[in-house]
């Protein structure tokens, strides 16, 4: 039996769309490029933090021409603190190739799901929610809170992290549109996940409670039915605060791959959670630094994927920095330091020493 929206199900869905939507600052907006900056930063974002840095973004870079324009340092700097910094990489990539083929500066942009696929950084979430919402393509967005209400709604026994079961839901829900606006039914049921058949559901005000399976059977509690999360492994590193005439010493990450472009202390991270004293020795000797002392207190940071513990070497360089690991090099004083762009770890570690 082939599962189905009805028509009463996006109805009810869209009214009460209507009385509980939340006031975003890029909510209502027909700009594809705001729609698509929003997007890119709700990204495993939550939406308090996005709307603290839309605004900025926006100030930055008012079009995607002003993005496309801008050296990646930039880009990144007004990303910094977002995380995930592969997205603004992307990003600032499918703004150039947006531009390259632009006819015209006053509609530059892709109009349908399968055209904005082309754009670098672009993935079917944010293609279905810039074509739905922007141009009214009939693509469903589908994402985590999306899964887990069709989930719950037709109480689907297949495991929510799987291709399989993404492609059978942006399918369901690309037959459920009706005569609404393709993005305001995908807005729609992303605010009903966030708001209501959340984690933690309060079935009780849910205006589809008569028409879900789980609640009907009792067994809200099943769905989504996933894989066992893997333990985080945690990751032992140190770092060097190499400070001399006033200057500290940062390197730059290659532009390709974790926390790529982003600049930081001189130091390594090893796959483990205790320290190596010969990674230690071979590391300083090989980049002749001299330590000065040790930080009382490691920097702890999480990534979605591992802890971080980082001990921390105030310190000094017995000859002119030679290694060729990083893509770059510069002596930066306090007021340069501020200006670069840095992950988060690197602003605490800065943080921890004021």
């Amino acid at each position: 039996m082939t599962i189905q929206i009805s028509k009463n199900i996006t109805s009810r869905l869209m009214t009460w769309f209507e009385d509980h939507r939340r006031v975003m600052p890029w909510r209502g907006s027909k700009d594809p490029y705001h729609i698509w900056v929003s997007e890119m930063m709700l990204q495993q974002t939550q939406v308090a933090i996005v709307e603290k840095y839309y605004p900025k973004w926006i100030a930055h870079f008012p079009d995607v021409f002003s993005l496309a324009e801008a050296p990646l340092d930039d880009v990144l700097k007004v990303w910094e603190g977002l995380g995930y910094y592969t997205r603004a990489r992307n990003f600032h990539k499918g703004a150039q190739y947006i531009v390259a083929l632009a006819e015209s500066r006053d509609d530059p942009f892709p109009k349908t799901y399968d055209t904005w696929l082309h754009v670098p950084g672009v993935g079917p979430y944010t293609a279905a929610a810039v074509s739905s919402i922007a141009f009214g393509y009939p693509a469903g967005v589908v994402d985590a809170n999306v899964m887990r209400v069709m989930a719950r709604l037709f109480c689907i026994e297949k495991n929510i992290a799987t291709q399989l079961y993404r492609r059978e839901v942006f399918s369901l829900m690309n037959r459920g549109f009706y005569d609404h606006h393709p993005g305001w039914v995908n807005q729609a049921w992303m605010e009903l996940g966030s708001l209501q058949c959340t984690s933690n559901p309060d079935c009780a005000r849910c205006p589809l409670k008569e028409h879900c399976c789980a609640h009907r059977q009792t067994k809200v509690s099943s769905y989504p039915i996933k894989t066992v999360k893997k333990t985080i492994p945690t990751r032992r590193s140190a770092t060097f605060i190499i400070y001399q005439d006033r200057r500290y010493l940062m390197v730059q990450r290659r532009p390709e791959g974790f926390l790529g472009g982003l600049w930081e202390c001189p130091g390594y991270t090893l796959k483990q959670a205790s320290a190596d004293k010969n990674h230690f020795i071979s590391f300083i000797r090989k980049n002749h630094i001299k330590i000065e002392k040790k930080h009382p207190k490691p920097v702890l940071h999480s990534y979605s994927h591992f802890h971080q513990i980082m001990d921390v070497y105030f310190a000094s360089l017995e000859g002119k920095w030679k290694n060729k690991d990083w893509g770059g090099m510069r002596w930066v004083n306090k007021e340069e330091l501020e200006k670069l762009p840095r992950s988060r770890i690197c602003i605490k570690l800065f943080d921890s020493i004021k």
